[in-house]
């Protein structure tokens, strides 16, 4: 296969991943500040569930992503099914003009969850330092 189809794979599957990956942070991170502020705890206690629900993330995706014997190390098998959440993302436009490539060759379930994770920690970070809640 040529190069630049398989750029354009690779591009189409990390579009999916991060889609994905970004709405899962939207929910977890509104979610987040939404539970903060009925508990009275305000935007503060928002961005500290925000942080602990990305932490989560992370230590979640990492078990699934940890290789189960040294045979998942060859490259480990890709199931064809998705999540809702993926069905949702990739209903939403530009996703949905994208022809994605097969699933063996797309990103992970738990890799998309590791990429939420981080992104919603950024999101905590971003909270605190450019929106001043301390």
């Amino acid at each position: 296969m040529d190069v630049p189809r398989r750029l354009s794979k690779r591009a189409r599957a990390w579009a999916d991943a991060f889609a994905y990956a970004l709405a899962l942070a939207s929910v977890v991170t509104l979610g987040a500040l939404a539970l903060g502020l009925a508990t009275g705890g305000g935007f503060v206690r928002g961005k500290m569930l925000a942080f602990v629900a990305g932490w989560l993330l992370v230590g979640y995706a990492t078990v699934r992503l940890w290789p189960a014997s040294v045979d998942d190390l060859d490259g480990p098998a890709v199931s064809a099914r998705g999540t809702r959440l993926e069905g949702l993302v990739r209903a939403v436009p530009p996703l949905r003009w994208i022809r994605l490539p097969a699933p063996p060759e797309r990103v992970r379930v738990a890799g998309k969850v590791f990429l939420a994770g981080v992104a919603t920690l950024a999101g905590s970070l971003l909270m605190e330092t450019a929106f001043g809640v301390a």
